[in-house]
């Protein structure tokens, strides 16, 4: 048989701690760019009087490796690898909010507004200083509950930056946990490229624990997180199966 691409990868916490909801994530939601379960055995030697061993016996195995995919989903994050409080709404960083100065400027979500992230010129780009005057000098600024109050003599227009809450989205709050707080999750992938009957060749691995998230942002690519994992036997004793139609 030959394969070809990633394959089809579903996730689904199934044990250790868990959500109120523990959902299953199918592919489509992953965006899957590479898989790979790597599996090793210890061997252990006996070794006498000669150059080679007498014997070599397989010791302890390991089922191990990682994946990578192309979707940001922090809720499927906590599904297999935090477990941890998740709540909707969310902060958001406003970035360069434009205002003409003036002495006192209120930014637009004042009422919402969390935590001052600096302001800066618009003409050349440089950050201004806080002080805690309610009466700044040029270059400086002072701002109380979302209302930055500058210095009368500034021209021109102020980018402002700053934090407020939202009632969209999600907030998953990692907390400090216990030692050996976690989920457990159940790894499937499909390899669809040699299909029978419309039936895939497979991997399933009973129980897994993510031992990594990665995620590195750059300039000019998509943000690729990166999940390492861990499988293991479950309870009765199973740690994984493999599926074969195509010879």
């Amino acid at each position: 048989m030959f394969q070809f691409g990633s394959g089809r990868l579903f996730l689904n916490p199934v044990g250790g701690n868990l959500l109120t909801n523990p959902s299953p994530t199918p592919y489509a939601a992953l965006t899957v760019q590479d898989v790979s379960v790597d599996i090793s055995v210890d061997l252990k030697e006996l070794i006498g009087f000669n150059q080679y061993p007498d014997d070599v016996a397989p010791g302890t195995k390991k089922v191990s490796g990682k994946f990578t995919i192309g979707r940001i989903d922090i809720g499927m994050f906590n599904q297999i690898f935090f477990a941890d409080e998740q709540s909707s709404g969310m902060k958001s960083i406003l970035a360069d909010e434009v205002h003409p100065f003036s002495g006192s400027v209120p930014v637009t979500n004042l009422a919402t507004f969390l935590t001052d992230l600096g302001p800066r010129y618009q003409a050349n780009g440089k950050a201004m200083i806080r002080t805690t005057s309610l009466t700044p000098g040029l270059g400086y600024y002072s701002v109380t509950a979302g209302t930055y109050t500058f210095n009368a003599g500034e021209t021109g227009n102020v980018l402002i930056s700053y934090v407020y809450s939202t009632i969209q989205g999600l907030t998953v709050s990692l907390n400090n946990q216990l030692m050996g707080y976690g989920p457990i999750f159940e790894l499937w992938l499909a390899e669809a490229y040699q299909m029978v009957n419309n039936i895939p060749n497979g991997i399933h691995l009973y129980a897994c624990r993510a031992s990594k998230l990665g995620q590195a942002l750059k300039n000019v690519d998509y943000d690729k997180p990166e999940i390492d994992y861990m499988a293991f036997a479950n309870a009765a004793g199973n740690v994984g199966e493999f599926f074969q139609i195509a010879a």
